[in-house]
């Protein structure tokens, strides 16, 4: 034992250190141990599933300037977490992607690489220098991905983003959305006969989806979905035959997924109007579901009522005569981020939705889905019969009958889970292969893996009334948007059309954590001095108030001198008012000092409380040998 602390013994010690540190780190490569909470260094099972169905190798490549964003903390920090994070998929992914750490310094070819990928540099010095934190994917095939920032604000998304990124080269075909619905979603084509309307264009949101998506408008009268669509985007589905139903329920039974928009009442839903009877438009039903498809799903909608929301109500004009008198429409909603999930990629980066003549949403009880909220309403909300809206509405009476339930409804869902036929007794009347074949026997009774479906109870808030509007520049039509309803839709095809292993990944939890027990501490000291501190301040601005009545006595007097009593009076309240900043200051200090010592402490504790114990238990355990 006393030969270990000679030269020669210490030197053996440091050499066998370092050789077990290096087989370990060979040998122990893939051992992880992830006491985190939420377990941030651990990959998902999501994550997981994606990269051992990758077909061909991909290639990444990080750009992160280290040296100019060494000195914000933040980005270091996040740096080292997103590093860390991409050496994990590469580790799990065995020969299936490649990493490398790219530094792109100013006026490098790796900066004009980074700036030719689409990377997004941010200043940070007064030199104009820009620092990169990205991410370029490639395949085989030379199909390119990229995160052009990873924002710290977004890392509960973190390992979402860079899975998403990872199945979309490692399925490199556009996803192909099939478009139903009984609105003129699609635009109309000019009619053939004079005297015809113009025809419509198709709404914005066909526009932008057209970016990403590969889209196919469908006939509902056809009862049939052709082959090869991945996802249906199902906007106000009334009058649909039982057999264009069992073909959507057929289709989501076999792994297809589908955003479905109903609405009990659509306010884009405008039947035509005859002049000599207009009341029998107005009374025309503009409700939609999906028959007996939703409850097979796990999802009913409440019939014939719309949700009102007193605290998201939209304002609308409801004067008369001449008079414009603002009222709030209790059945018009601007939905905030509040009312949103936050941990969806799907709505966590919404600001506000504008959607009108809302339905409710409720689970069905025994359903084999499971059902997740996207969207809810208030507290402050309430059911409102739809034939309240049906022929003349009335905002001030409704808002002077408002009495709210004290429930949060639904308004929007992700299902999720095994599901059975909506059709248990066979195909309805109809239903049948294109070519007028009989029905295949052989009908899904349940789904082949679990049914992934979005549900909104509206189907108005797509339509470009209620989100965008357009200006008009040099003969351009230029959008602009007063909501994240197109945002909404984008992401929850997006979701629908990526792997459900995507929906496991989900957001994970923070990085950067707060001090739970030093902001405690630190409250518990404030909060000692907070009474003092708020006395010294009654106390000064008495002494103040003193001091302004006397120089306002001095100024309003016949006389430009004062007597010797109001001198003396002055300067005693002008020594109190020092007296009193200097212990208001001593009280300020020591706060300071209070909340430092506790951080001093806690530090220490944290950097030697261990090795301490370490020590003192080897001593111990020395002592007693």
């Amino acid at each position: 034992m006393k030969d270990l602390f000679t030269p020669k013994g210490l030197i053996v010690v440091a050499v066998l250190f370092l050789s077990v540190h290096l087989l370990a780190s060979l040998a122990l490569k893939r051992a992880r141990v992830d006491l985190t909470e939420g377990s941030l260094y651990t990959l998902t099972d999501g994550s997981r599933n994606i990269l051992a169905q990758l077909d061909e190798p991909l290639t990444l490549k990080f750009f992160y300037s280290s040296e100019l964003l060494g000195e914000i903390p933040i980005l270091s920090t996040y740096g080292r977490r997103v590093r860390e994070l991409l050496e994990e998929f590469v580790l799990h992914a065995g020969d299936k992607l490649r990493l490398s750490i790219v530094e792109p310094e100013p006026f490098s070819d790796a900066e004009d690489e980074a700036v030719q990928a689409g990377l997004r540099g941010i200043p940070v010095n007064s030199a104009g220098d820009l620092a990169y934190f990205g991410l370029v994917a490639a395949s085989a095939t030379d199909q390119k991905a990229v995160i052009p920032f990873f924002d710290p604000n977004n890392e509960k998304f973190l390992e979402y983003d860079v899975a998403r990124l990872v199945y979309r080269l490692g399925n490199p075909q556009k996803p192909k959305i099939g478009v139903l619905s009984s609105l003129p979603v699609m635009g109309t084509p000019p009619a053939r006969f004079p005297g015809a309307p113009p025809p419509q264009e198709p709404w914005f949101l066909i526009e932008q989806l057209r970016e990403t998506f590969e889209l196919e408008g469908l006939d509902p009268g056809t009862g049939q979905i052709p082959p090869g669509i991945d996802v249906l985007l199902i906007v106000h589905p009334k009058g649909f035959s039982d057999a264009m139903l069992f073909a959507i329920d057929q289709f989501v039974l076999g792994g297809g997924k589908a955003l479905v928009c109903v609405d009990p009442h659509s306010e884009e839903d405008r039947p035509p109007q005859d002049p000599s009877n207009p009341m029998a438009g107005m009374g025309t039903p503009r409700n939609s579901d999906l028959g007996p498809l939703l409850a097979a799903w796990g999802v009913t909608l409440l019939p014939d009522v719309v949700l009102a929301d007193r605290s998201a109500a939209l304002a609308v004009n409801a004067g008369g005569g001449g008079r414009s008198e603002p009222v709030d429409y209790i059945v018009w909603l601007g939905l905030d981020g509040e009312r949103v999930d936050p941990t969806d990629p799907v709505t966590a980066d919404l600001n506000v939705l504008r959607m009108p003549a809302v339905g409710i949403l409720r689970p069905v009880e025994g359903a084999t889905t499971t059902l997740t909220p996207l969207i809810t309403s208030s507290e402050q909300s309430m059911e409102v019969a739809v034939d309240k809206l049906q022929f003349f509405p009335d905002p001030k009476g409704l808002l002077n009958a408002f009495e709210p339930s004290g429930k949060r409804e639904i308004i929007a869902a992700r299902l999720l889970g095994p599901a059975k036929t909506a059709f248990p007794d066979g195909p309805p009347e109809g239903a049948g292969p294109p070519d007028g074949e009989d029905a295949d026997p052989d009908f899904l009774r349940e789904s082949k893996q679990p049914i992934h479906v979005i549900v909104v109870a509206d189907a108005d808030f797509l339509a470009d009334s209620w989100w965008v509007d357009f200006a008009n520049l040099l003969g351009m039509r230029i959008p602009r948007l007063s909501a994240d309803n197109g945002n909404f839709a984008l992401n929850a095809l997006d979701s629908l059309s990526g792997s459900t292993d995507l929906v496991s990944v989900r957001s994970r939890g923070n990085f950067q954590r707060r001090f739970e027990v030093m902001d405690e501490l630190k409250n518990r000291a404030e909060e000692r001095f907070l009474a003092e501190q708020q006395a010294l301040n009654d106390e000064l601005a008495a002494t103040q108030r003193r001091l302004d009545e006397l120089d306002s006595q001095r100024a309003e007097g016949s006389s430009a001198f004062v007597t010797a009593e109001q001198q003396q009076e002055i300067e005693t309240f002008l020594a109190k008012k020092v007296e009193t900043r200097k212990k208001l200051r001593e009280v300020q200090h020591a706060l300071g000092k209070d909340i430092e010592s506790l951080q001093g402490w806690l530090k220490f504790g944290n950097i030697f409380g261990v090795p301490l114990l370490l020590v003192g238990f080897a001593i111990v355990r020395s002592r007693r040998r």
